[in-house]
């Protein structure tokens, strides 16, 4: 079989698993501002969702996760969008792939993070992150491995909250299992010189930036 897996029609899905499809195409069609139509009028609804959809339930499950993570900083009482963004640049140079790149780099931006900060991710040069995205850097990475120490974690709570932090793990988790689950499933991914590009772009003012919470939902 070929990479990434073909999504399913929905003649193909199980009766039991119907619901949970149907629930996936519904929201995708609202991502995609393609409005509402029949349950059994047939949608792509992309290469990586298309793909999770050869299990309707777990994708689902997915796809209501990545609401909740990526909508929680719309409360104020936990992580922000632009520290949610942070995350996609630390584990992207970390796990060595652009595959959320062409979308978390401008997304980034848009939500504040700063041009500097990406660069110093992505090129090596972490001297030049300031001190509260060092602790970032460093409480995600000791997430992934887990090997977070009590300083660490009490940084993040004196700047998060309990429930802040306990919402920034779950992300910090749930966007490595995003991450790995799209190389092992073969998603496409942009080259290191597009990424390059885009950044120059960004650098030099000729690419303007995203409204990022058109994504957020």
């Amino acid at each position: 079989m070929t990479r990434p897996p073909v999504q399913p029609k929905r003649t193909e899905i199980a009766p039991e698993d119907l619901e949970a499809y149907d629930a996936v195409i519904t929201r995708m069609r609202r991502v995609f501002g393609a409005g509402e139509a029949p349950a059994e009028e047939e949608f792509d609804a992309g290469e990586y969702f298309g793909a999770l959809l050869n299990s309707p339930p777990m994708c689902a499950i997915a796809s209501q996760m990545g609401t909740f993570v990526r909508t929680a900083a719309e409360r104020g009482n936990t992580y922000s969008h632009a520290d949610r963004e942070f995350v996609d640049q630390v584990l992207s140079a970390d796990l060595g792939t652009n595959v959320v790149q062409h979308v978390h780099i401008p997304d980034a931006l848009a939500t504040g993070i700063r041009l500097e900060a990406i660069e110093a991710l992505r090129y090596g040069r972490e001297e030049e992150l300031t001190a509260d995205e060092k602790l970032l850097t460093a409480y995600i990475r000791q997430t992934v491995s887990g090997t977070v120490t009590d300083e660490t974690w009490d940084a993040m709570v004196e700047r998060l909250g309990a429930r802040g932090v306990v919402e920034y793990t779950g992300f910090i988790l749930w966007l490595q299992w995003i991450l790995r689950m799209m190389q092992a499933l073969g998603i496409s991914s942009p080259t290191d010189e597009e990424i390059d590009r885009m950044i120059t772009e960004f650098r030099d003012g000729t690419r303007e930036l995203p409204d990022f919470r058109k994504r957020i939902t």
